[in-house]
């Protein structure tokens, strides 16, 4: 674990940046001695797009139309 402060990482932030990424835990402290930890953010996982009968085999769920019917008359 590494503490810097907010200068020594902004002197350095790419740098500070890849050692995060790298599995480095980095907290940053600011002037009032409080602590921020940098934490990697996984990537979203890709989405596929859905095909046009899949799109229209949606409106074919009848337990799914009464739930969006419900939703619906609830925020009326």
């Amino acid at each position: 674990m590494k503490v810097l402060s907010i200068e020594e990482a902004q002197a350095r932030f790419a740098a500070v940046c890849e050692e995060a990424l790298a599995g480095e835990v980095i907290r940053l402290q600011v002037a009032n001695g409080s602590l921020l930890e940098l934490t990697p953010v996984p990537a979203a996982p890709p989405v596929s797009a859905l095909s046009a009968q899949e799109l229209a085999e949606c409106y074919h769920d009848a337990d799914w139309a009464a739930f969006e019917n419900h939703c619906a008359k609830a925020s009326d």
